[in-house]
């Protein structure tokens, strides 16, 4: 197998939270002890609720937050590690897509300038070389040219996504961080951003981990999924297993919450109890069990541990006791 172009091994990340001068600061936990690969060209996936430390982890990977432990390898070096010059480098190779396609392009900017801007603090090329190369990569993401002068105040949500993408694209970097890049769109959009990012990934060859709440849209989207759950990751697997052959009950529930758009088709129900735990003081042993319809009194002191479910190295399942809810 080759080697992963990133690799994140037992990544955590607390938050101290101080209540007053006088008293011990509280622990948020929003991510404990995460373990993943990307290889180069594929579409990796993580899906979970609000809160579940999806977005924490783009944050670490871009350098915008520091890790409190674990290590997260670029083309096998320790990006903790990098030096200045090499950290520009990194900088240059990961980008990202953000969520909130209206905050995210300054309103003072015509479109050519926001897009060009990469180009401009991180190449030589000339005005007249960024201007070429803005326009070629509006062409790619669908923007008409007289876009070029205008404002992001005169697109539809769905047009500043592309500039976006556009933008996160100019110094065709190696892997793409795709924060929960649809959510603030329509529907009717979703589909057309989504299919302009697997588009461009089978053109260019792009990596991308794309971040969602929405396991329906990760389906579209994924060549393998990981699952978190309040910051821990609970089950990984191809897209075609994970839809397929399902096994931790939380992965279950999301897979429930889907529409399904065949009125003949019947799907299971399940319906979560209770309400999500704190990151500040989470249940003992699985953090799932105050919520599971399976719990038993042995889940108090499980280890969350991803193990291979019916020894398959590739579906990791952090449940000890999902092959019996089967």
């Amino acid at each position: 197998m080759a080697e992963p172009l990133l690799s994140v091994r037992n990544l955590h990340k607390h938050y101290p939270i101080k209540k007053n001068l006088f008293q011990r600061p509280d622990i948020l936990k929003a991510n404990n002890d995460v373990s993943f690969d990307v290889f180069e060209g594929e579409i990796l996936s993580i899906v979970g609720e609000s809160g579940c430390g999806k977005s924490t982890i783009a944050k670490m990977i871009l350098k915008i937050e520091e890790q409190t432990g674990g290590i997260i390898n670029y083309k096998g070096k320790d990006i903790a590690t990098l030096s200045r010059k090499a950290l520009r480098e990194y900088r240059k190779d990961i980008q990202i897509i953000f969520q909130d396609p209206y905050s995210s392009l300054n309103p003072r900017w015509k479109v050519g300038s926001i897009i060009g801007e990469p180009l401009l603090l991180n190449t030589d090329l000339s005005r007249k070389q960024i201007e070429k190369k803005v326009r070629d990569l509006m062409d790619k993401v669908g923007l008409l040219p007289e876009f070029y002068e205008r404002y992001p105040h005169q697109f539809s949500g769905g047009q500043r996504q592309r500039i976006g993408v556009a933008r996160a694209l100019a110094l065709q970097p190696k892997l793409i961080v795709c924060d929960e890049p649809v959510s603030a769109l329509d529907v009717s959009i979703q589909s057309q951003v989504l299919n302009l990012l697997i588009d461009l990934q089978s053109e260019f060859n792009f990596t991308y981990i794309f971040i969602s709440h929405d396991i329906g849209v990760v389906e579209h989207i994924s060549d393998r999924v990981l699952v978190m759950y309040l910051g821990r990751a609970v089950e990984t697997a191809s897209v075609e297993q994970l839809m397929d052959d399902t096994y931790h009950p939380y992965t279950r529930a999301l897979l429930a919450a889907v529409p399904e758009i065949d009125p003949e088709r019947k799907k299971e129900r399940i319906l979560l109890q209770g309400e999500l735990p704190s990151a500040v003081k989470p249940p003992s042993g699985c953090l799932f069990r105050t919520r599971c319809l399976y719990a038993k009194e042995e889940c108090k002191g499980v280890s969350m541990e991803m193990k291979p479910v019916n020894g398959n190295q590739k579906h990791l399942c952090a449940c000890p006791f999902a092959a019996e809810f089967k």
